[in-house]
C-alpha cells in the first residue's frame, strides 16, 4: 500500500520541487569512556521547499543528535550540508529550532521572551518599529494575544510551547526544526499544537524537519515519513504521504501505510 500512496499523482510534484535542504553523507561521533560512539553516518536526505518531513525511528537512533547538527549546534565528522544550494556549515539565521522543553527565561514575559530570538548575534539587527511587529505578528499566529506581559509560571505547558514556537517564527525561517516539541503535552493539548502547526504551515508555507516517536503524528503532519534505524543511525526507508491536509478524520485511508510503517519500525527496533 505504501507504493500505492507514494505514486500517487502529487508525489512527482513533490519530486520535482526546489530542494532546501540537501544533507550528504552525513556523520556524527561522540568520545565517550567507552570509546568513540557513531550517532549516524551517511545520511542522504533532501528537503523540498515547502515540505514536511518526519523523521521516525527508536530511542538512540541519532534523530536529535541529526537535527542538532542541521541546527549548526554541533559540527558534523563526515559529509556535507547545503541550504538553497549553498554550505551550512553554522546556525543560520533562516533555520529555526523548537525542542521538546520551551526553554523560556522565567524572569522574561512572553513579549521579551519571543523577541530574545531576535538578538542572537547571528540574526540581522532590527529597528524598534520592526522588532516590535514582529513580535506582535509572532503572538498572533500562535495564538497568545493577551498573553503578552504574562511570565512562564502564568502558563500552561501548551502555552509555553507556544512561545517557544513563536520566538522562532518571530525570526521567519525558511527551515523549521522540530525536536519531538509536542511529546510532554496531553493529548487535548498536543492535538490543539498540531493543529496550530498546521495552520502556521499552510499560511507561511514553512518547510519543516520533524524528529518524533509518534506514527500518528507523523502521518498527520508529514509529506513524507522517514524511519531510522539504530546503531549507528542511517535511513532505512521512506514513503510519501499524498493524503490531502487536515487528516484528522482519514485515519480509515492511512490505515494500510500505518501498518507497514509499524511493520518496518518493528523490525528496526528488534535489529541488534
Amino acid at each position: 500500500m505504501s507504493e500505492s500512496i507514494a505514486s500517487l499523482p502529487d508525489a512527482p510534484l513533490r519530486e520535482q520541487a526546489v530542494s532546501l535542504l540537501t544533507v550528504r553523507q552525513l556523520q556524527k561521533q561522540y568520545a565517550g569512556r567507552q570509546g568513540t560512539l557513531t550517532a549516524f553516518e551517511g545520511i542522504d536526505l533532501e528537503v523540498r521547499l515547502g515540505e514536511v518531513v518526519c523523521l521516525l525511528g527508536a530511542s538512540g537512533c541519532g534523530k536529535s543528535s541529526l537535527l542538532a547538527t542541521i541546527a549548526g549546534l554541533q559540527s558534523a565528522d563526515r559529509g556535507e550540508l547545503y541550504l538553497n544550494g549553498n554550505p551550512l556549515r553554522r546556525s543560520h539565521p533562516r533555520v529555526g529550532v523548537v525542542f521538546q522543553d520551551p526553554c523560556l527565561l522565567p524572569w522574561q514575559t512572553v513579549a521579551q521572551n519571543i523577541a530574545w530570538g531576535l538578538t542572537l548575534k547571528q540574526v540581522p539587527s532590527l529597528s524598534r518599529t520592526e522588532l516590535r511587529s514582529r513580535i506582535t505578528e509572532a503572538i498572533a499566529q500562535v495564538g497568545l494575544q493577551g498573553f503578552e506581559r504574562s511570565y512562564p509560571h502564568q502558563l500552561s505547558g501548551g502555552m509555553a510551547q507556544r512561545v517557544a514556537l513563536a520566538r522562532t517564527l518571530a525570526r521567519r525561517p525558511q527551515l523549521l526544526l522540530l525536536d519531538e516539541p509536542f511529546s510532554a503535552l496531553d493529548a487535548i493539548t498536543r492535538l490543539d499544537m498540531q493543529t496550530l502547526l498546521l495552520n502556521i504551515i499552510a499560511q507561511q508555507q514553512t518547510t519543516v524537519l520533524m524528529v518524533t516517536h509518534d506514527l500518528d503524528e507523523a502521518l498527520l503532519l508529514g509529506d513524507r515519513v522517514v524511519l531510522m534505524a539504530r546503531r549507528p543511525g542511517r535511513i532505512e526507508r521512506e514513503w510519501a504521504i499524498a493524503q490531502p491536509k487536515p487528516r484528522f478524520q482519514q485515519a480509515h485511508a492511512l490505515a494500510d501505510i500505518r501498518f507497514t510503517i509499524l511493520e518496518a519500525l518493528a523490525t528496526v527496533m528488534a535489529s541488534p
